[in-house]
């Protein structure tokens, strides 16, 4: 059986790395989600494993969300969440298992004009990749913006997962990473794809994907 990824142990040490590549990423999602989402006055999002979120200061700061809710099923992150928030942030935590059905009817209200995840998709076999792109979906108001970054097998991205490995610094074990088209076969069925692009200076590339609820 594939070791799986202890989450625990990556919220309470981060790779040292972690800080710079954030950076990197942080003001690219920024960026994108001003350019689909043209008023974000009131925006409402919600974070899918987003416990411990990379972003959470960024994005509140950048958008002062009406609604925040970061949905995950590790306590321990979702913890470390909680002491980094105050009343007036908007934010609220669920400990949810998203690979379950009706997520919607398991603590989350209503849909959002936002739904964000950050390398999530690509910690699960193919069929629950295919479940957790669909819960992006579901949580959506019609033609809300569903923005998902995800590793993606560039020679970088080999090379430096290899020298991670060989060293002994490498902790995301059941990490697969995604071509385009796999994400495309399912979210093609829920969503119009807006933007595709790689994530390239933080070496362990990331494929960045913008789709629009039908």
């Amino acid at each position: 059986m594939e070791k799986k990824t202890d989450w625990t142990q990556y919220y309470n040490s981060p790779y040292k790395t972690a800080s710079i590549t954030r950076k990197i990423t942080g003001q690219i999602l920024i960026k994108t989600i001003k350019k689909y989402i043209g008023n974000t006055k009131n925006l409402s999002l919600i974070e899918l494993g987003g416990a411990n979120s990379a972003f959470l200061e960024l994005l509140i700061n950048a958008f002062r969300p009406k609604e925040y809710i970061i949905v995950d099923n590790n306590q321990a992150g979702l913890d470390k969440t909680k002491s980094r928030i105050t009343k007036d942030n908007n934010v609220s935590v669920l400990n949810i298992d998203i690979l379950k059905k009706d997520i919607l009817k398991r603590g989350i209200q209503k849909q959002v004009d936002l739904v964000l995840s950050t390398g999530l998709i690509e910690h699960f076999d193919k069929t629950g990749t295919q479940k957790v792109i669909k819960a992006h979906f579901e949580l959506l108001k019609p033609k809300g913006i569903a923005v998902m970054t995800f590793p993606t097998p560039t020679i970088l991205y080999k090379i430096t997962r290899y020298a991670a490995e060989v060293l002994g610094v490498w902790i995301f074990h059941d990490e697969r990473p995604l071509l385009i088209k796999e994400v495309l076969k399912t979210a093609k069925i829920y969503g119009h794809i807006k933007e595709f692009k790689i994530i390239w200076p933080i070496f362990l590339t990331q494929g960045l994907v913008v789709f629009q609820k039908k």
